[in-house]
């Protein structure tokens, strides 16, 4: 142990930090042991409709994806439920209320970063591929809703992942004051708003470069979709998104027999 780690663990001791979650003693003042728990264990619900959990789901979602990594399309490390369909049965989820508290103040940029960069690091070694080929971009935000909170929680999460993996990290998309906020639309107002909003740039895309693309949530894949249709217009070679959540499915109803 270094002499940094040590001063670290004796300062943590002297000065105990509360999680940023429930307010109990946290090492690290996001997470206690208790939340990062029950974050864990969220990773594992599955979707009422394939039963597969949220990083092999792809139910109601449309990426259109031309690039896959160890064979998947794209990589999300867990579902996300709405405020309206959340229930008893989900009253021990942390992930919703980590992902609101990173959107209003940034909270939990650190210990998503480090799950993102986990998942994808075990991604490339099954592929076979080297994180410094790549290169991270992300979707952003509206200019207003930057203005309204100052800052931009994909652009956080997304370099601080860049950083742990070792790879690149550059912002190659805008988004123009025009668009609205994805959750208030339906499925096409969400495709033609992706379509109006996200603009590109240029100068700074890579011909043959490879990028991951960093969404906070995916729902119907429209923004992501659309991003990476303007990257590989501008030249890129490979586009593979990475996501914190992807929206969890509404259940289908069954045939009658």
């Amino acid at each position: 142990m270094n002499i940094q780690r040590i001063g670290a663990s004796l300062l943590s001791l002297l000065f105990p930090r509360d999680c940023a979650l429930c307010g109990n003693p946290s090492p690290d003042g996001e997470l206690c042991a208790d939340c990062r728990r029950k974050y864990a264990e969220g990773t594992f619900l599955r979707c009422p409709n394939c039963s597969m959990t949220a990083d092999r789901c792809l139910c109601g979602m449309d990426l259109a994806a031309r690039t896959t990594l160890a064979g998947r399309p794209y990589l999300a490390l867990n579902f996300y439920i709405p405020a309206d369909r959340l229930g008893k049965e989900y009253e021990n989820r942390v992930t919703e209320r980590m992902i609101l508290d990173l959107k209003r103040r940034g909270t939990f940029a650190d210990f998503f970063a480090g799950e993102c960069a986990r998942q994808l690091g075990l991604l490339f070694r099954e592929a076979g591929e080297r994180p410094q080929d790549w290169i991270l971009t992300v979707a952003p935000r509206s200019p207003e809703k930057f203005a309204e909170v100052g800052f931009d929680q994909s652009e956080e999460v997304g370099r601080r992942t860049a950083k742990r993996l070792g790879c690149p990290f550059c912002q190659t998309l805008a988004r123009s004051s025009a668009s609205e906020q994805q959750k208030a639309l339906g499925a096409e107002e969400r495709q033609e708003n992706a379509r109006e909003g996200l603009l590109p740039r240029k100068r700074a895309i890579r011909e043959g470069g490879r990028y991951l693309l960093f969404d906070d949530i995916i729902t119907t894949g429209a923004t992501v979709r659309r991003a990476a249709e303007l990257l590989y217009e501008a030249g890129a070679a490979d586009v593979f998104p990475v996501a914190l959540a992807r929206t969890y499915p509404i259940p289908e109803p069954h045939p009658k027999r």
